[in-house]
Order: C-alpha cells, then sequence, then structure tokens
C-alpha cells in the first residue's frame, strides 16, 4: 500500500472557506507549517504540539488550531497510501491519529471511507479532542466524525445517503451506537448556536461571533488564550494529561499558536489603543508632508511664472528699441 492516495479535492481539500482562509493567513501556517516539506517533519510538530483537534483556537482571538494548520499542511504534502496509513496507525500520540482520521473524513472518497476506519471503530485509547474537555476513546471519535457532519463550528464534506445507510448498517451489525453525540463524541450543547443539532446555522461568521460573543477570527497573527492554569511549570496537568517530554517540548509549545497562553484583555486594549494612536500620528505626517508638497509646488508655479514675466518684458523691450531705431532711420 505505497501507491499514490486519491484526494477528492486537491484544491480547498473540502475545508469549509472560511476556516481555509484563516489557516492560510495565519502567522503559524506561513512560517512554521510551511517550512516544513516532509510526512516526517509534520508527525514530530503534532506530536510536540497538538494537545487537541478542535478546529479553531480557544479565547477571545479566535484563529485555526494549531491541529487544523498541520492537518492543511498535511493535505498539501499530497500523502501516499503507506503514510496516511501510517499516520492512522501511529502509537507516539492519539493526536496524530486523530488527524490522520479528520485527513481521511475530508479527503477520501466516501466509499472506501468505511474501509479505512472500520478497524477504529470500537479502539478504546483515549484523547481529549477539545482544549481541558472530557476525554473519549477513539471509537467514539471515528464514530462521531463519519455520522455527523458537523464538526465543532466547522463542517466536513457530505457522505451521500446509500454510504451512510452501509455505515449505519455496519455499526448496528457490529453493536456499536450509531446516533452521532456531537462535538468529536464528548456531546454537550451544539457550538454552533442552534437547538436543532441537524440545521445549518446562517453562517460561520455567525456562529463564531453571535454565539460566542466573539470576533470572528480574522487576524493573521491570532494568539490563544488557553486553559494556563490547567498546566503547572513541571509540565504535568492538572486535569491529568500526560507530562511533556522535555524542555525542548516546552519550547517547541511556546512557538505554537494552540499553546501560546494569551495575554490579559486589558493588555490586548492597550496594545489596540498604541496602535490606534502609532495609525494616527502616520496620518497625521503623510498629511503634513502632502502639505508641504503642495507648497512646494506652489512656490515652483509661482517661479515659473516671474520668469516667464521677465521674460515677456525683455521681448517687449527689446522690440521697442528696434521700432524707435527704425523711426528715427526713416526720419533722418
Amino acid at each position: 500500500m505505497s501507491g499514490p492516495f486519491v484526494y477528492t479535492n486537491t484544491t480547498t481539500f473540502n475545508l469549509e472557506s472560511v476556516l481555509r482562509a484563516n489557516i492560510l493567513g495565519s502567522d503559524y501556517y506561513n512560517k512554521t507549517c510551511l517550512e516544513m516539506s516532509t510526512w516526517e517533519e509534520v508527525i514530530d510538530e503534532i506530536y510536540e504540539c497538538v494537545e487537541d483537534v478542535e478546529p479553531w483556537m480557544s479565547g477571545n482571538a479566535r484563529g485555526p488550531s494549531t491541529a487544523f494548520c498541520l492537518l492543511h499542511r498535511l493535505f498539501t504534502l499530497k500523502l501516499n497510501t503507506k503514510q496516511v496509513k501510517d499516520t492512522i496507525n501511529h502509537r507516539d500520540s492519539p493526536y496524530i491519529r486523530a488527524i490522520g482520521l479528520l485527513f481521511l473524513r475530508y479527503v477520501a472518497d466516501p466509499k472506501t471511507l468505511l474501509s479505512w476506519v472500520g478497524p477504529f471503530l470500537a479502539d478504546k485509547e483515549e484523547l481529549a479532542p477539545s482544549p481541558g474537555g472530557d476525554k473519549v476513546t477513539m471509537g467514539d471519535f471515528v464514530r462521531d466524525i463519519i455520522l455527523e457532519q458537523y464538526y465543532f463550528e466547522t463542517i466536513f464534506p457530505r457522505i451521500p445517503k446509500p454510504v451512510m445507510d452501509n455505515i449505519v448498517e455496519e455499526l448496528k451489525r457490529r453493536g456499536l451506537p450509531y446516533k452521532p453525540k456531537g462535538n468529536a463524541g464528548q456531546g454537550g450543547p451544539d457550538r454552533r448556536g442552534v437547538d436543532d443539532g441537524n440545521k445549518r446555522p446562517p453562517s460561520v461568521k455567525a456562529s463564531l461571533s453571535v454565539a460566542f460573543g466573539q470576533r470572528a477570527p480574522n487576524r493573521a497573527g491570532a494568539r490563544e488564550d488557553r486553559y494556563a492554569s490547567a498546566i503547572s511549570h513541571t509540565g504535568k496537568s492538572n486535569t491529568g494529561a500526560a507530562p511533556g517530554p522535555s524542555t525542548a517540548h516546552e519550547r517547541v509549545r511556546e512557538r505554537s499558536p494552540s499553546n501560546v497562553y494569551g495575554s490579559s484583555r486589558s493588555s490586548r486594549d492597550e496594545r489596540d489603543r498604541e496602535r490606534g494612536r502609532e495609525s494616527r500620528d502616520r496620518d497625521r505626517d503623510r498629511d503634513r508632508e502632502r502639505e508641504r508638497e503642495r507648497d512646494r509646488e506652489r512656490g515652483r508655479d509661482y517661479r515659473d511664472r516671474d520668469s516667464d514675466r521677465g521674460r515677456d518684458r525683455d521681448y517687449r523691450d527689446r522690440d521697442y528699441d528696434r521700432w524707435v531705431l527704425a523711426t528715427c532711420v526713416s526720419f533722418c
């Protein structure tokens, strides 16, 4: 199984347009992810930096998560079949496997999806899909992402009904749950801001800014407010997560936008005010420079007109002298 993997979409990779635009505009994706040119490098980065698999960062400054930036980089590397298989079977981190399964959910042919994920429908390995959230089994996660079209605040490509019927029948045959819980198997309130879980929200922006009371994720350098209190200086999580592998791991984590502890609201407000003052100062400087340039242009115009008038007077004086001389000669 080392042949090319067949993508259903090689342009947008079936990502929702708002999410993809923010991934392509993020500093982390452009300065870190694009520097990785191999599957191995991306897998190492997932191992070091990914601690949840939500599509958007948490906190007030919304932006694409580390997991989805790295997922997009895997899309663009055009993995072969063996690399996809190695990703979903990777044993170093459940988040490597989860991102591999998301990879399949987005770009695999729906008719082949069950053959890819079938071995994991009852997988007992645990992961926390949300930052600091409840853990679910890999089986819960897999079943939810193939049964549910909506994933937190974003949307998966639609699975045709005949294919979905086959998936449901297989789950029933194996005695497994065949109804989605939502939120990657965690259940809980609908993240899109609607009561009916089967109803599409008016827009992604509405679900982000109205349901959460937050700005839509439109800033390239957005940083995430993480649950800082959950991580101690020893690298251990108060929620029971395993300690970080090393000091180097912690340094890499600090580089990742999904793990940068956000500053306080007052600090952000102060930076916004400072940027506003700098912008106004630049505008005033530009206006003054334009005014000085206009004054210089007016000065040049005046000097040019005075020079023209002086030449006209010289021409008139020389013509008058010639006339007087000619008149004198004729009378003489």
